[in-house]
């Protein structure tokens, strides 16, 4: 009895606009944007309190209203069609004078509905289990507890109840359904408005489409509102599509290949290597190591190589490169060659670290049930900024992917006296990420509604219509300028299209640089000029703020195009030039590495603290703003120049 009146309560709490479930990736990690407007809302509507209470006063004569005066008795009273003629009349319910328009619900899902209601009268165990399931109303609704759950596992443990209505006998079994209501609260960037959500225990009898009708009905009759809920239900352990069982058979036979290449490997290739280098050191006592491998001598034992004796054939390299054995080897080995940027390893680690705690407060933060009470408190700290800032750790890998790039590039144009094989410079980048990329975006495609469940696991993913109509912009990594919801999936996958764009625009960067230094430096400060310039003029024009938290609706455009995250990728380059250049040996005096590090760690620390005195209420100008956001990321890839320059050349 008490799920039904729940949507009621929620219906005309405030008021309701439709929602647009097209939310996707970005929508979901920044739906914290409007719990800002929530709070505000609820600042300027002191009465929402005093209708929450009226409400719950209401609720509590809801079995007088379901039991006593049962909508479901009247085909007038209780607006729904196809009820059967068993139906009693009588009459009708003084909740309403004008009955609202129909909607059509089916025979068996009515039924199975007065179903629950006699079970309640009977005080039958399934039938409060169901009532018990659904989502309630609870404290701290001001605090922005707008998702009411219930109890998912409860609602889908009742099965087969048996009740007999009429003389008819029904098995009913529960099936668990949301109903979303969104608030009428201004959108932002990212998601359409945030919505009260609620879960229902609703007979499994009941299509969709019977559910989303039935719920609306019964919002109808019990209130003046014109809400329109959104209602999805639940359907576990639904069978695999044809496209999930392919992509289950392409993952089953590179299984396969892995293990037959790690047979291979360990009893064709590794097995007589080692019985060779154990006979050997039988018979001289001697260190016997492969022939790639560096070892120290031990003691005053000579050394022994022992060579390799055949060639595996192109089949055999196939096979090995599926080996689990060798590529386990490579991967976890953490030998440094010479010449290589060490602290890279860490800056990279440290970034991804960030990046996953950043995701994980943003993430959580638009199902938790205190979340305007618990933000409020947090942007308070100005250690918070850290991660309401998090944004700035992407940079990191903009700045650490131009360092490699050139410094790498600029070593095989020394080698080759300035000469290299353009066309499998961009070839070689394409086949080195696409495979892969495409593999995962397969896999996560098919298979990402099937490796979760549970009430707001979305079953049929995060993508509109499984990327049908989009997938070929991220093959060509132009997904980033698809602005259109429908065309767009794999929302993260942004950083590669641009990364991949830097990727083909660095040459008019390096040959000016490696050829003639200053008409290099001259091209750099071009790039620089223009992405500063482009986003000073399209945040001034968008009227984004500060704060990624009130971004704007247009700050996703200012986020994710190649033009305006330029800045670290540049100085990164140059940066991997002075690295060529000086070949980690340049020498500094201990005052100028020190004043160096002082200047990287304060303006780092402007760069992700500056942010707080806007976060919390003293709003910067328009003008402070644009500067910020055009200059803020070049800065931040500057900073952490300095520590890879630094660390290569001695001064970390």
């Amino acid at each position: 009895m008490f799920l039904l009146f729940m949507l009621a309560f929620s219906a005309v709490w405030m008021p309701i606009e439709p929602l647009n479930d097209n939310k996707g990736y970005m929508s979901l990690m920044h739906d914290v944007q409007n719990l800002h407007k929530l709070n505000g809302f609820m600042n300027k509507n002191p009465n929402t309190l005093s209708k929450i209470t009226d409400l719950l006063a209401v609720s509590t004569n809801l079995r007088n209203l379901i039991s006593e005066q049962n909508p479901f008795r009247s085909r007038e009273s209780f607006p729904v069609e196809n009820v059967t003629s068993d139906v009693t009349t009588d009459t009708e319910s003084p909740a309403s004078t004008t009955p609202p328009p129909s909607l059509p619900v089916s025979n068996i899902c009515i039924n199975h509905v007065k179903g629950i209601i006699q079970g309640l009268a009977d005080k039958q165990q399934w039938a409060l289990r169901m009532i018990d399931a659904a989502g309630k109303p609870p404290a701290d609704i001001l605090g922005g507890g707008l998702i009411w759950l219930g109890d998912y596992d409860e609602c889908l443990s009742i099965q087969a109840a048996a009740i007999s209505i009429n003389k008819t006998s029904y098995s009913i079994s529960g099936q668990y359904c949301i109903a979303s209501l969104p608030l009428k609260i201004p959108p932002t960037m990212f998601s359409p408005a945030p919505s009260v959500s609620v879960g229902l225990c609703l007979p499994d009898s009941c299509s969709d489409t019977d559910a989303s009708n039935l719920i609306n009905s019964v919002i109808s009759f019990v209130s003046n509102s014109s809400t329109q809920a959104v209602v999805s239900c639940k359907h576990p352990n639904k069978p695999y599509d044809t496209r999930a069982i392919i992509v289950l058979a392409v993952i089953v036979c590179f299984l396969v290949i892995m293990v037959a290449g790690t047979i291979y490997d360990v009893i064709i290739v590794q097995l007589p290597k080692w019985q060779r280098q154990a006979m050997l050191s039988e018979l001289n006592g001697d260190l016997v190591v492969e022939a790639s491998e560096k070892a120290p001598l031990i003691g005053q034992n000579k050394q022994i190589i022992v060579e390799e004796t055949s060639d595996p054939g192109i089949f055999g390299k196939i096979l090995l490169a599926f080996s689990i054995y060798t590529n386990g080897a490579k991967i976890l080995n953490t030998d440094q060659n010479a010449g290589s940027l060490t602290a890279i390893n860490g800056i990279r680690f440290l970034s991804m670290s960030w990046v996953i705690l950043g995701h994980s407060y943003i993430f959580g933060l638009s199902l938790d049930d205190n979340v305007l009470t618990f933000l409020p408190r947090m942007l308070n700290r100005i250690t918070f900024m850290a991660i309401a800032n998090a944004f700035v750790s992407v940079d990191t890998f903009f700045t650490l992917s131009g360092i490699l790039l050139t410094y790498l590039i600029m070593k095989e144009l020394k080698k080759n006296d300035g000469k290299l094989n353009w066309g499998m410079f961009y070839f070689h980048r394409f086949w080195r990420l696409t495979p892969p990329y495409m593999l995962i975006f397969m896999v996560y495609i098919a298979l990402f509604p099937y490796i979760g469940s549970g009430p707001v696991w979305p079953e049929d993913g995060l993508e509109p219509h499984y990327c049908k109509h989009g997938w070929y912009y991220n093959l060509f990594y132009i997904n980033n300028f698809v602005d259109d919801p429908d065309q767009s999936c794999f929302g993260w996958a942004w950083y590669l299209a641009n990364d991949m764009q830097f990727f083909v625009i660095s040459p008019l960067i390096i040959l000016p640089i490696f050829h003639f230094h200053i008409a290099g430096v001259i091209v750099i400060l071009a790039f620089l000029l223009g992405t500063w310039t482009a986003t000073g003029i399209m945040t001034t024009h968008w009227e984004i703020p500060l704060s990624v938290f009130d971004g704007g609706v247009n700050f996703m455009k200012l986020y994710v195009k190649p033009y305006f995250r330029m800045g670290p990728f540049l100085v990164g380059m140059y940066t991997g030039y002075l690295l060529y250049r000086t070949n980690f040996k340049h020498r500094m005096s201990k005052v100028a590495a020190f004043f160096g590090w002082v200047v990287a760690a304060v303006v780092a620390c402007l760069v992700l603290y500056g942010q707080y005195d806007d976060l919390n209420g003293n709003r910067v100008s328009q003008e402070v703003s644009s500067l910020y956001n055009a200059v803020h990321r070049t800065l931040w890839g500057a900073c952490v120049c300095w520590v890879v320059f630094s660390c290569a050349n001695g001064y970390g």
